[in-house]
């Protein structure tokens, strides 16, 4: 049995289509499994056992690998579900039994617009994929967290880059490509101080457009805090990542990964909330940061303005407060 599964984008959402694998895998432990995926994203899958191969696109291109359109699926599951993902599936030779996520754009306009909340709240987007692959609903119910795979040599090159000292280790992930989401910088400065005044390790992680940020924020927590933004590939974060004691980051790709990677995480939410999906659950043990406000959620994905020019949704979470979530959080089983 052949199963093609395509999701492009973003880093979160193509992180969150793991538990497919794993469902796909336990229900059907013969099926070779093809993921189609953003070039950017494909490394971070080179290691995982439960694929027979992994394909990375370049943005914006609307072709197949040339090997993946003559095959005989028998099934293609639709992750994106966008013009570009169909317009890939187009491309396919033979007519092939086809499946599509379902985006709930009608629950998010009553949300969003009508403040009705109509989400099912046991549907984290990680089962609405395995349910768009035709899972029923007992086999959804016990869905794994995400979980990603690297090889051992690859992690001991990482890790190096701590240097080897045994300490426990934070990852704080302060910046994102939509700024609502983004929590103070003063905040994250105040949490690095805190653990690294108690013998922590702690680094700075985001893309290359953010390495100029994450230097200024280094400087201001000081001691031997570094700065990895923009450094490494998403392949050796998730390497380095996996030895990390605990993280903190604003509701984005990077927060994900390190949960992906076993790390013990809390997610800042500010614009975006549990409704719609993208939410963390299961193992390893997590901490929700957020401010109960009516104006919640504004945006499907942050958004970049903020309509009450306040941005209390994230300013109103205190640092002191999260400092304490992540002290429990370093001592839960």
């Amino acid at each position: 049995m052949k199963i093609l599964i395509i999701r492009l984008s973003s880093m979160g959402d193509v992180i969150l289509a793991t538990p497919l694998f794993s469902f796909i895998r336990k229900h059907y432990p013969s099926v070779s499994i093809t993921f189609v995926t953003g070039s950017e994203y494909a490394g971070l899958f080179s290691d995982d056992p439960r694929l027979s191969e992994v394909a990375g696109i370049d943005a914006g291109t609307l072709r197949l690998p040339a090997g993946l359109t003559a095959p005989a699926w028998d099934l293609v599951v639709d992750l994106q579900n966008s013009l570009r993902s169909r317009a890939l599936l187009g491309q396919l030779q033979a007519k092939v039994k086809t499946c599509f996520f379902d985006k709930q754009h009608w629950q998010r306009f009553m949300l969003l617009f009508l403040r009705c909340n109509t989400y099912d709240p046991a549907r984290h987007v990680a089962v609405r994929y395995i349910r768009a692959a035709g899972g029923d609903a007992s086999a959804t119910a016990t869905a794994e967290p995400p979980r990603l795979f690297f090889r051992e040599y690859g992690c001991v090159r990482a890790r190096a880059i701590l240097g080897g000292n045994g300490k426990p280790a934070l990852a704080i992930f302060p910046f994102s490509a939509w700024k609502n989401k983004e929590w103070p910088a003063a905040c994250f400065v105040k949490v690095g101080r805190h653990f690294l005044a108690k013998g922590w390790n702690v680094a700075i992680v985001g893309g290359p457009s953010d390495g100029k940020r994450a230097g200024q924020m280094r400087e201001h927590i000081g001691g031997c805090s570094l700065s990895l933004a923009g450094t490494l590939s998403l392949y050796e974060y998730g390497c380095l990542l996996s030895g990390f004691t605990l993280a903190l980051g604003n509701d984005t790709g990077l927060s994900h990964l390190a949960r992906a990677c076993g790390v013990k995480t809390g997610i800042l939410y500010g614009p975006t909330t549990r409704h719609f999906g993208f939410y963390p659950y299961g193992e390893p043990a997590f901490r929700i940061f957020e401010e109960k406000l009516f104006c919640r959620p504004c945006h499907a994905h942050g958004g970049n303005v903020c309509l009450r020019l306040s941005r209390r949704c994230m300013k109103g979470i205190d640092a002191e407060q999260v400092i304490s979530g992540l002290e429990e959080l370093a001592g839960a089983p």
